[in-house]
């Protein structure tokens, strides 16, 4: 039994598209909660914002100057001043009465609302005053340095989309528009385990045979990228019981659980069979080159990922898989946030097999008219260094046998 469920998945690999099919037909969007809006960066916006309000909320003024009847200004130049008579002075944040009539003019403040029958503002550099008479050096036409009610936002205009991953652009619009809470999705729970014998946490001396555990906090600052909350991080030695002991703790306060390791067909390789007696498999095994072990199932209600040992091919798979499954949970308007850039790649690329969906790390340099993407590595998933060299991935389709020299391609940056 123990050999055949070690099997599962790898007699037949998955294509990623049909997997993450599969996938996404049991992901259900998480509820939502209510937080202060100075909270709300990188929270993923639950409702469709209509603004109640105009910005700006009245005719302001766009410039420190003088309010006036733009007709006053007429044929005024340097050598043919105009002069008009100070009848009072708005400051920004005052709501004034005043009400100009022809040959009037009210000093106001960038910002400050446009009093009563006036249409323009001049600038206060084409006027000279003494006294209480103001000297127009320049025509102006009605509107000139007048910004208008609703000329940034209409009252009742659709101004973002629920699913928006909202940044500090957006904070300031929704505050700007007199929101103070916001209702966003609930960041789901995610528990981290990495399993291996030969793991060790940093900090203490190494050992013959052993390596440190950088995989757990890889991907607990992956899952903080992509909108989850990571709960906990754990090194777990490669033992049945104990493995399940913690997945069957995690599930009771999880929504995502993700190991790393332990997926395979080794014989300490035990997930697939702990999964299969505990929970359902949908998926076991993906015919992508790094991360063919991927294993995805289901224990009770929480979602698990189950990510080769190796951190490249960890690193590749939760971008691909485990990354949008999370912002599919929060309801994003985009699973996957990376953003794409067309280069020319620099060398020939060829592939060892087809059926799989290569990635090609890439590091991309400028040329004077365009993207020059390098490649770093295509196979050896446990080379760390190779994804630090890389700006990107390059996604190699399992009917390419390989890239030439020359040819245009999608580079997938990192997350940041």
């Amino acid at each position: 039994m123990t050999e055949k469920l070690r099997t599962i998945g790898f007699s037949k690999l998955t294509p990623l598209k049909d997997a993450l099919e599969k996938l996404n037909s049991k992901i259900q969007i998480n509820p939502t909660e209510e937080i202060e809006i100075k909270d709300a960066l990188n929270r993923i916006l639950a409702d469709n914002i209509i603004s109640k309000i105009s910005i700006p909320p009245f005719d302001r003024s766009a410039m420190d100057g003088y309010a006036i009847k733009a007709e006053d200004s007429f044929g005024a130049s340097p050598k043919n001043p105009k002069e008009i008579k100070l009848v009072g002075i708005i400051e920004i944040g005052e709501f004034s009465k005043f009400k100009i009539d022809r040959g009037e003019g009210i000093r106001i403040s960038t910002g400050a609302p446009i009093p009563e029958g006036s249409d323009a503002v001049i600038k206060i550099e084409d006027t000279e005053i003494e006294k209480d008479l103001i000297s127009l050096y320049t025509s102006l036409v009605p509107g000139k340095n007048i910004s208008k009610k609703g000329e940034d936002i209409k009252k009742g205009t659709h101004v973002l989309s629920k699913g928006t991953e909202l940044k500090a652009e957006h904070i300031a619009l929704l505050t700007s528009l007199g929101f103070n809470k916001i209702k966003v999705r609930i960041r789901p729970k995610i528990s981290i385990f990495s399993s291996g014998d030969e793991l060790l946490e940093p900090g203490v001396p190494l050992e013959p045979g052993k390596i440190y555990n950088s995989n757990t906090p890889m991907i607990s600052a992956l899952i903080e990228l992509y909108g989850g909350n990571a709960i906990r991080g754990e090194t777990i030695q490669d033992d049945k019981e104990a493995i399940k002991k913690k997945l069957l703790e995690a599930v009771e306060d999880s929504q995502i659980i993700i190991f790393t390791g332990g997926t395979s067909i080794g014989t300490k390789d035990y997930l697939p069979e702990i999964i299969e007696e505990s929970g359902m498999i949908l998926t076991h095994g993906i015919a992508q080159r790094p991360g063919a072990p991927v294993l995805i199932g289901f224990l009770s209600e929480t979602l698990i990922f189950c990510l080769p040992g190796t951190p490249v091919a960890a690193y590749v798979s939760f971008l691909r898989i485990a990354g949008p499954a999370i912002r599919k949970m929060l309801g994003c308007l985009v699973f996957d946030p990376r953003i794409e850039i067309i280069a020319t790649i620099s060398k020939d690329v060829p592939v060892s097999a087809l059926g799989f969906l290569h990635h090609l790390r890439v590091n991309l340099e400028k040329s004077e008219e365009e993207f020059i993407a390098n490649p770093v590595k295509l196979r050896g998933s446990g080379v760390i260094s190779s994804l630090t060299f890389s700006d990107g991935i390059v996604e190699i389709s399992p009917d390419q046998e390989g890239l030439k020299k020359g040819d245009k391609v999608k580079v997938k940056l990192f997350p940041k």
